[in-house]
């Protein structure tokens, strides 16, 4: 676990984060998620996670943070499959081919501005994803049939 939320503030989601650049850019972008209230979990493999304890998973990923999550990664979007625990999530998830194509090279901040994995990116695609809270889950308990 990366970073906790605040208990006494209203959450923002939490955030599955994998590869060295994507947590090197939530890094440096965290005292912006701090304001937004965001659980931050570096999410290395599923296969380790899943050889944890369940109670471990547990504390570490609740309901809760399933429910309210998508993904940052280095990755493409299928292969966070793992970390999409929820029908929204993938439409939140700020991977480098959310435009389907693949990166024209450059140096480390080329490419990762281009793949909209840079920190002013990063902080660009959280705020809208906490910006969007409210109607995610709304969506969500609509689709439960949950009032």
């Amino acid at each position: 676990m990366l970073k906790e939320t605040d208990p006494a503030r209203p959450r923002g989601g939490t955030l599955f984060v994998q590869g060295t650049s994507a947590v090197d850019g939530i890094l440096k972008i965290l005292p912006q998620i701090e304001k937004l209230n965001c659980k931050v979990v570096c999410v290395v493999s599923a296969e380790l996670f899943a050889r944890q304890s369940p109670a471990y998973r547990a504390k570490v990923v609740s309901p809760e943070d399933k429910a309210d999550s998508t993904v940052v990664s280095t990755q493409a979007k299928i292969l966070m499959d793992d970390w999409f625990f929820n029908p929204l999530a993938a439409d939140y998830a700020l991977t480098s081919d959310w435009d389907d194509r693949w990166r024209t090279g450059g140096n480390l901040d080329e490419v990762l501005d281009e793949a909209r994995l840079s920190p002013a990116w990063l902080l660009k695609g959280i705020g809208r994803f906490v910006k969007d809270r409210e109607r995610r889950l709304s969506l969500l308990r609509s689709e439960l049939g949950v009032k």
